[in-house]
């Protein structure tokens, strides 16, 4: 649209976006990816009325129409890195000479116009940072650690968090799972509880809709185990509406098929210290909106609901997978192990997974696995030391790695980012393509980056704490995190080949050496399982049976690690490639993987 000043107001209204996204800053250090606010200088001796005028002009720059399309495009990132951007000019490109069809010559200049753009977007050390959001459970969580820690974020962070959170209201008045989901009691609770613990106000009218849908869906009693666990810790629903977490499971005979070493790493380490939490029954403190929110979120009076009756209760919006009977039997078996436990076996059992935590906070640099058993390892560590300590400090200052900046506010990522896995394929991809001559710095920055990124060493104590092999493996995102995966190390070896077969390398200044790679083939092989397949993380520890045990009402085969067709792809792929490059070096054994992969 023109205007009579004949300005376009769609640019202007960009252009004043643009204003508020230029004060939010990407940092990126070995792949560390941290968002820096960084205000006007103006804004240094304003008084406080301006900087509230200020924030608010910045949520309206973060306005976001989820009905469009509800995942962002990067837009914040993309429109900072590409500033100085030009495009590429055709009549300086050398056509290569095998091309002769002009459909073929086409194509080729649209790769190279595409190669140059993405160019733009690679960050000096090779990696290229994006977006990795999308569950909606995971920054309430940290806002709920963030409260009861006494550790508040900065202003524009809890502006932006808040702004992202309305941005994926559905217009129902409930939030799901995840951006694309229907409305769910653990998405609508915990999206409300995170609002209000922003300082969102009680007559704020979505948040009276979002009130009313959980009303109208019978109340926060029926959200599922892990918004429990939340809500209990936060001091608005009462552990003993909660299934017992058992602590002296880990204290059971590692043999054991239901011993929790046998689970999905991912499942382990966030029941790990969800059951230090439940084991000591760690609760904030209760202050007034916390009153206010046991008067929110029932439509009961909380001090009449009987807790033993809700544990089970799930609202018919979460069950995705529902209790299955023997579930319930050991339940009730554990529920009333509670009332008799042995103080003792539960200061042993609290003490080891105490160590464990430490354990996987110092092997991942206080990164963890993942999101969710960062954040609540952060309150085992408030909870045991403090949030004065140098271990909590450590913590939080990891928060920031999984907070990503976007046109629709600040929201958590579901890992600390994606950096090996998409510079892996990003490297496969150029080389194969035949650009790696048009492009050759960005094929060294990209090389770099999949060089540092490779763990060369093998975690303390890794059989105590059931951690597998690491030596030779690549993670999915920075070597500080340090968990290597089967086919983001499968990916890593891939490029690495594709890479060094380009002649950019010469063996001087080809920092991955040979032993490197022999490393990354013995953990792939080390990774296969009995089946031929290869899993995620780890092999496959237990029986499929295990899920009759899943306790977590809303998400399906998370109790042991499966073999994928994806990562027994990727697994055989590499070792087939690495037998073109050394025919002699355990030969039989990769065949004979390749075969049963097959």
């Amino acid at each position: 649209m023109i205007t009579a000043s004949g300005i376009d107001t769609k640019v202007t209204h960009l252009f004043e976006k643009e204003k508020y996204w230029d004060c939010w800053k990407l940092k990126t250090r070995h792949g560390r990816q941290t968002w820096q606010y960084e205000p006007p200088a103006v804004l240094a001796h304003a008084n406080e009325r301006d900087v509230k005028e200020f924030i608010e002009g910045m949520m309206k720059a973060f306005e976001f129409d989820k009905k469009r399309n509800p995942n962002s495009g990067d837009r914040v990132y993309r429109s900072r890195a590409t500033k100085n951007f030009h495009p590429l000019v055709i009549s300086e490109i050398e056509m290569p000479a095998r091309l002769q069809e002009p459909l073929e010559k086409e194509a080729f200049l649209s790769a190279v116009k595409a190669l140059h753009f993405y160019n733009a977007l690679q960050a000096e050390e090779g990696h290229w940072p994006g977006d990795y959001g999308g569950p909606l459970f995971l920054l309430p969580g940290l806002i709920i650690a963030s409260f009861i820690t006494e550790n508040p974020f900065p202003i524009a962070h809890r502006a932006l968090m808040t702004k992202y959170m309305l941005n994926h209201q559905n217009e129902d008045g409930g939030w799901g799972l995840h951006i694309e989901g229907n409305s769910t009691m653990f998405g609508t609770v915990m999206q409300y509880v995170a609002l209000r613990l922003l300082g969102l106000g009680e007559d704020d009218e979505r948040l009276i809709k979002a009130r009313e849908w959980i009303q109208k869906n019978g109340g926060a009693t029926g959200i599922p185990s892990w918004g429990k666990f939340y809500l209990a810790v936060l001091g608005v629903f009462d552990w003993e509406g909660c299934n017992s977490l058992l602590p002296e499971m880990w204290l059971l005979p590692k043999s054991l098929p239901i011993h929790p070493s046998r689970y999905w790493c991912h499942s382990r380490m966030v029941y790990l210290p969800m059951a230090y939490c439940y084991g000591h029954r760690i609760t904030g403190n209760i202050t007034p909106l916390i009153i206010k929110l046991r008067k929110e979120l029932y439509p009961q009076k909380y001090e009449t609901i009987q807790w033993e009756k809700v544990r089970n209760h799930i609202a018919s919006t979460d069950s995705y997978t529902p209790q299955t009977r023997i579930l319930k039997i050991l339940n009730t078996f554990v529920n009333r192990y509670e009332k008799i436990h042995s103080k003792a076996l539960r200061q042993k059992a609290l003490a080891f997974i105490l160590e464990y935590v430490h354990a996987e906070d110092e092997q991942t640099n206080y990164v963890d696995i993942g999101p969710v058993n960062q954040i609540i390892n952060s309150i085992c560590v408030w909870h045991a030391y403090g949030n004065t300590s140098p271990q909590f400090r450590k913590h939080a200052e990891r928060w920031n790695d999984y907070l990503w900046v976007a046109e629709d506010g600040m929201k958590m990522n579901g890992y600390n980012g994606s950096q090996l896995w998409d510079t892996a394929f990003a490297a496969q991809a150029i080389t194969e393509a035949g650009l790696d001559k048009y492009f050759p710095e960005t094929v060294r920055k990209a090389y770099h980056y999949i060089n540092i990124t490779q763990v060369q060493e093998d975690v303390p104590q890794r059989e105590k704490f059931f951690r597998h092999l690491s030596k030779g493996g690549w993670p999915f995102s920075t070597l500080e995190h340090g968990w290597p995966i089967s086919d983001c190390t499968a990916e890593g070896l891939s490029a690495t080949l594709k890479l060094h077969g380009t002649g950019l390398f010469g063996k001087n200044d080809s920092a991955i050496s040979d032993s490197r790679l022999f490393d990354a083939v013995n953990i792939i092989l080390s990774f296969q399982n009995d089946d031929g397949g290869w899993a995620t993380y780890e092999n496959t520890r237990s029986a499929p049976w295990l899920e009759l045990l899943n306790p977590s009402e809303v998400f399906g085969n998370i109790m042991i690690d499966y073999s994928y067709t994806e990562c027994t792809s990727a697994c055989v792929r590499a070792l087939c490639e690495f037998r073109k490059n050394f025919p002699h070096h355990r030969a039989d054994e990769v065949s004979r993987a390749v075969k049963r992969g097959i």
